[in-house]
């Protein structure tokens, strides 16, 4: 087993021991588990509470399947892609900072392989989370909503994956130019502000990446159109491997 292998396994290990693969199963599996119900029991909740006729016209009376996955794609956009940055955010500027790097670098292995390995560990946390989300509500929305269907829906789930990527690229990045065990953070809250300014601009709401999060939901129902999440999800590419590169650079001349 070569260094990059063997690191991988230690890094997949220690997600195991440390309950992270845990937790994120746990919690994408609430997300998952919520969206169906709450589509379908909203209404009649809020009429036992007695404020369904002040709510009339927000809430649609008889909710249908859309309902259900436009819940899911809220949530995860949201609390899933912040649970998944809590968590990954601290994986590389926490051993950065402690200096538990300096045994397998000397060992041999590339600091290049470091970075690498970190993002793959992180991408694939997030889509084990987005998966037993997607799954779960799938099945909850197939038992609620019986016979009911949704165009797009394996697209729209794409698109929040890659969200989460790109978000999530710009971990190691940050986690190189900034100290501190929290310092993976950094860059991604700053480059979600940034581009949550952006759109309150016309011009630049097209080649926005958050818009594949915002408003991959609305393929569903034939609201827009694929060819419109083309230029985001170029920005979010781009960006991505851009941020890694510069990581992958940056890694090498840090000090450890």
């Amino acid at each position: 087993m070569n260094g990059f292998s063997a690191f991988l396994s230690k890094e997949l290990l220690q997600a195991l021991r440390s309950m992270r693969f845990l937790i994120v199963v746990a919690a994408f599996l609430i997300l998952g588990l919520m969206n169906a119900p709450l589509a379908k029991f909203t209404p009649q909740i809020l009429e036992l509470a007695g404020v369904g006729e002040m709510l009339e016209g927000l809430i649609p009376p008889t909710p249908v399947a859309f309902d259900a996955w436009a819940q899911f794609f809220s949530n995860i956009a949201q609390m899933g892609i912040l649970a998944i940055l809590l968590l990954c955010g601290p994986m590389l500027s926490w051993e950065k900072s402690k200096g538990t790097l300096v045994l397998p670098l000397t060992k041999g292995l590339g600091r290049m392989s470091v970075v690498l390995i970190k993002f793959i560990v992180m991408t694939l946390l997030w889509t084990l989370g987005l998966l037993v989300a997607s799954l779960v509500s799938w099945g909850c929305t197939l038992v609620l909503f019986p016979g009911e269907t949704v165009e797009y829906l394996a697209l729209g789930i794409f698109l929040l994956w890659l969200l989460g990527v790109f978000l999530l690229a710009l971990v190691p990045l940050s986690s190189v130019l900034f100290r501190g065990s929290m310092s993976g953070l950094i860059l991604p809250g700053a480059v979600l502000f940034i581009f949550l300014i952006a759109l309150a601009f016309p011009n630049l709401i097209s080649w926005n990446p958050l818009l594949l999060g915002q408003n991959s939901v609305l393929l569903l129902i034939g609201a827009a159109e694929t060819g419109d999440f083309l230029a985001p999800s170029l920005v979010a590419g781009i960006t991505a491997i851009v941020t890694l590169v510069a990581a992958l650079i940056s890694f090498r001349k840090a000090a450890l």
